[in-house]
């Protein structure tokens, strides 16, 4: 997280760097997701992963545009500029967006694995009503645990009389908990709810999950996929699990990490190479918002056949949104046939042996 206590007091760092880096980090992330944001709002077929794919994207879209700006002033002036609502905003606004985002995520993992597991009996609840009120829970448990971080944040003084954003709780032990306890709500609880869940889809799809393909056969009247098919289907979700689980972690871990270092030292280093560190761990975490939209949306079938279809000229450039070739013809032909006749609340991905 954020601390912008211990942003300033020390010796001034070269401003463009930072400026051109987190523009353009926050550029690229306001674009993908504004494209995500309009593409799921205009699709006539609606579904749960839909649903989550447009709450994740308006959560990376209120984190850039708050949270990036206002830690890059903070940089670039060594001191607090926005007075002691500002510091109440900014605090409130980034504890809630990053909440937001990461238990987004570990909502979209937990459908993904009823999606591809459990196809059949999780049409009961996998619709968009279901998901709607799902993100909604997920904002009103963002905006609770972050109100008591909005209350004790201040603008205030430190040691060397410089103006700051800090925190202001009752006790230092109070402060190093709730700190704590917002790694935890952000990051571990998260992140070990997607290793545990994308770690039971491999092992049902690897240990023959044909549940999948054959509860949808069952149901659409088509015959199981050639064992070719599903192998590099199978490799292909190995693949994506490892870049989901992977980003995920990279990108928040070197800043979760130096969060806990500097709460729970008393000897912490304030050297200017551990500024540094900081600074690239923000960018790390600012990039993870910029990825979200090619990990999660564009990868999605329908979310990328409606790309293709509002920007047919972009998507020519695009090789990750282009449209991929079919080894089997007719693999393909069961495959759309399959998703056709699905109940529309299930995703492709539940009927196609579920691609990722």
């Amino acid at each position: 997280m954020n601390n912008t206590s211990n942003i300033a007091g020390h010796d001034p760092i070269e401003p463009f760097p930072i400026i051109f880096t987190w523009s353009l980090l926050t550029f690229v992330g306001l674009a993908g997701n504004s494209v995500v944001v309009y593409i799921t709002c205009l699709q006539s077929v609606k579904s749960a992963t839909n649903t989550y794919i447009l709450n994740l994207a308006v959560s990376d879209i209120a984190y850039l545009l708050v949270v990036v700006p206002f830690t890059c002033l903070a940089y670039i002036f060594n001191h607090w500029v926005f007075a002691n609502f500002g510091c109440k905003l900014f605090i409130f606004t980034q504890y809630v967006t990053v909440h937001a985002t990461c238990l987004t995520l570990m909502a979209m993992t937990i459908d993904r694995y009823q999606a591809i597991v459990y196809p059949i009996q999780s049409m009961n609840w996998r619709n968009t009503r279901a998901s709607t009120f799902v993100c909604l829970g997920v904002w009103s448990v963002s905006i609770v645990l972050s109100l008591p971080f909005a209350i004790f944040h201040k603008e205030m003084r430190d040691l060397d009389n410089t103006t700051i954003c800090g925190p202001d709780w009752p006790s230092p032990s109070i402060d190093k908990g709730a700190t704590l306890a917002a790694v935890m709500t952000s990051y571990v609880i998260p992140l070990a709810a997607i290793i545990a869940c994308y770690s039971r889809i491999l092992l049902h799809l690897w240990r023959g999950g044909s549940s999948c393909s054959r509860q949808s056969s069952e149901a659409n009247g088509t015959v199981p996929l050639r064992s070719a098919g599903q192998l590099r289907r199978k490799k292909r979700v190995t693949r994506m699990v490892a870049i989901v689980i992977l980003l995920f972690a990279w990108c928040w871990l070197p800043i979760q990490f130096f969060t806990l270092w500097y709460k729970f030292d008393p000897d912490f280093p304030l050297i200017p190479a551990l500024l540094k560190f900081k600074i690239f761990a923000h960018t790390l975490s600012y990039a993870n918002s910029c990825v979200n939209p090619f990990v999660y949306a564009f990868m999605n079938e329908g979310v990328r056949k409606a790309f293709q279809k509002k920007f047919p000229a972009a998507s020519k450039y695009c090789q990750c949104l282009s449209k991929p070739k079919q080894a089997n013809p007719e693999t393909s032909t069961m495959i759309d046939k399959a998703v056709m006749t699905t109940r529309a609340g299930v995703d492709s991905m539940a009927t196609t042996h579920c691609s990722l």
